[in-house]
């Protein structure tokens, strides 16, 4: 099978994304999580209260602003597991890796997964749905 041009650069750009991503999640950087957000986005993290269904980039970025306090260090690895482009559309499956750690000084490992879609707005590539699913956590006392 050969790849285009358009469909490598297609897959660059939503690597890079989804690494902008983690790297603003590791700055605590709210303008540069929902930098990569549609206008619109869904974000949800089943289960967990208040996180389950969040809608639009103003929503998502007050919750980002309040979760801050609870975990002043966070570290994120995302890794995509799978992306699939038509078009202008994209589905990826992406696998996480985090550091929380709380004002008590506890510590939180969780890998997790978020399905995405995405797509290609004004040339630019941006989530318009993630969900995360925890796979494993494992809490550390302070």
């Amino acid at each position: 099978m050969t790849l285009s041009d358009q469909s490598i650069r297609d897959q660059l750009e939503i690597r890079s994304l989804i690494e902008n991503y983690a790297d603003a999640a590791c700055r605590r950087d709210t303008s540069g999580i929902v930098g990569c957000l549609s206008e619109d986005c869904h974000w949800s993290v089943p289960g967990m209260k208040g996180l389950e269904n969040l809608k639009g980039k103003k929503q998502i970025a007050e919750t980002w602003e309040g979760a801050k306090a609870l975990f002043p260090f966070c570290f994120l690895v995302c890794v995509p597991g799978y992306i699939d482009i038509d078009g202008n559309v994209a589905t990826a499956r992406v696998y996480t890796t985090e550091i929380l750690k709380s004002p008590d000084g506890s510590v939180r490992n969780a890998a997790g997964r978020y399905d995405d879609r995405l797509e290609k707005l004004n040339g630019k590539w941006l989530f318009v749905e993630r969900i995360w699913t925890m796979l494993h956590q494992q809490v550390s006392p302070a």
